[in-house]
């Protein structure tokens, strides 16, 4: 039994974790949680807490207010124009390009919940998730052409893969905004749904991933990234020697019995 984590008290995010779920707010909705680099850094801290949290299963990251997250807070952003190559390097990426990347790899699945608009960083950080559940009134902006940059932290490799590639260099190279109806018809969320259905929609998503399997899916979302990066050669080769550890989990075992039984299994995770 794994010692239970205690959280912090963030500054800049609230973080909860309850019936298996993890849950990180974005709050700074004053700004529509624009995004600084302190900010960046206590959601990597909380993301590293909860990548070795038994108790939490999926992720749900979300907005306070009315928007999943501007971006760049403007007032950061401004403070760029005199930075240095360097100090750029260690601002924007060891803590916007970290944060993204720790989410992208977070070892359990992840759902953004964007409930207004998301942009630029904000954009990639739903991105970087495993499911977007969408409201009416989200919208989702590449902002960056719009600031004479590209799009540092993932979303010209992911977005291409989503939505295919005339509908990325649209929101990429002209910078055309998305709406959340716009955002299901193209594939770049799983849903979407009124803004006052969004909470329930992304519980009962987050319910059915954290009743899952914990080490399969686990597996799962590791092979997935593999197979967008690999070859399916190196892929079958992969699989197999994964399938094998699986077979000889408990987890698969009960997954046996409640077939045969007809019940619902209850997956430990071991």
């Amino acid at each position: 039994m794994s010692e239970t984590i205690s959280y912090p008290d963030y500054e800049f995010i609230d973080v909860s974790v309850a019936e298996g779920v993890g849950r990180m707010i974005l709050n700074r909705p004053h700004v529509l949680n624009a995004l600084i680099p302190e900010m960046m850094g206590e959601i990597i801290a909380a993301l590293e807490l909860m990548r070795d949290d038994d108790a939490v299963r999926a992720l749900l990251i979300t907005g306070a207010g009315r928007a999943f997250s501007a971006g760049g807070d403007a007032g950061f952003l401004e403070k760029l124009i005199d930075a240095r190559p360097f100090d750029i390097k260690e601002t924007v990426y060891a803590f916007f390009g970290k944060g993204v990347q720790t989410l992208k790899l977070f070892p359990k699945p992840t759902v953004a919940a964007v409930n207004g608009p998301a942009a630029g960083a904000g954009f990639e950080i739903a991105l970087a998730c495993d499911f977007r559940i969408a409201s009416q009134t989200a919208m989702f902006h590449q902002s960056w052409i719009h600031l004479g940059l590209i799009s540092p932290l993932g979303g010209m490799y992911l977005l291409p893969r989503l939505v295919g590639l005339s509908r990325a260099n649209e929101i990429l190279m002209l910078g055309q905004r998305v709406s959340g109806e716009e955002a299901a018809e193209m594939g770049l969320v799983n849903e979407t749904v009124a803004d006052e259905a969004l909470p329930t929609a992304a519980e009962t998503l987050l319910r059915r991933l954290s009743d899952g399997p914990p080490l399969a899916l686990r597996a799962m979302k590791e092979g997935i990234r593999r197979g967008m990066e690999s070859t399916l050669a190196a892929e079958w080769e992969h699989s197999v020697y994964v399938q094998s550890l699986l077979i000889d989990s408990e987890d698969y075992a009960e997954g046996v019995q409640a077939l045969l039984a007809k019940r619902k299994a209850n997956f430990s995770g071991r």
